[in-house]
């Protein structure tokens, strides 16, 4: 059950918070990030996207331990989610659901029909996550990423 106070969310029956990323945060991101992805984000670029768009960036917390993050913004009438990962430790207990209930949530708000992703071809793990949410795979594109494996493209649409 998520129960909402300001600006924090909590799921009560695993203490999980979600809450909007402070600049502090960042340090704790780039872990995330680096164990995550094979071309993590610099944390100058973390930042950056941060003061870009600070209604879109969330937090997971397991009591001050940060253990999650996502990362979505709005073009158009489309929300793009940007980064979505959690700490290895923490995987498979239902923190990147939370997290994309929040970015459904954000995309809702803000007036999105729509969201979409990118995610290596060989991810299929992060493909599998995805698409049993609902999303669809939409195209490949060739050389996406910059040691040039394809990317795949992800959209679901989503309503108000």
């Amino acid at each position: 059950m998520l129960q909402q106070s300001s600006n924090y969310s909590r799921l009560s029956d695993l203490s999980i918070w979600i809450r909007k990323t402070k600049i502090g945060d960042i340090p704790s991101i780039y872990r995330i990030e680096s164990e995550s992805f094979k071309d993590p984000y610099s944390p100058l670029l973390l930042m950056n996207l941060l003061s870009l768009y600070p209604y879109g960036f969330f937090v997971a917390e397991i009591g001050n331990e940060i253990v999650g993050y996502m990362l979505v913004r709005i073009i158009g009438l489309k929300a793009h989610i940007i980064a979505l990962a959690t700490d290895k430790k923490y995987r498979n207990i239902g923190i990147g659901t939370r997290l994309l209930d929040n970015a459904f949530e954000v995309a809702r708000n803000r007036g999105a029909n729509g969201i979409w992703l990118e995610v290596r071809a060989s991810n299929l793990e992060a493909q599998r996550f995805y698409i049993r949410r609902g999303f669809e795979r939409l195209k490949t594109v060739n050389s996406y990423y910059g040691d040039r494996e394809d990317a795949e493209i992800l959209y679901l649409p989503i309503s108000s």
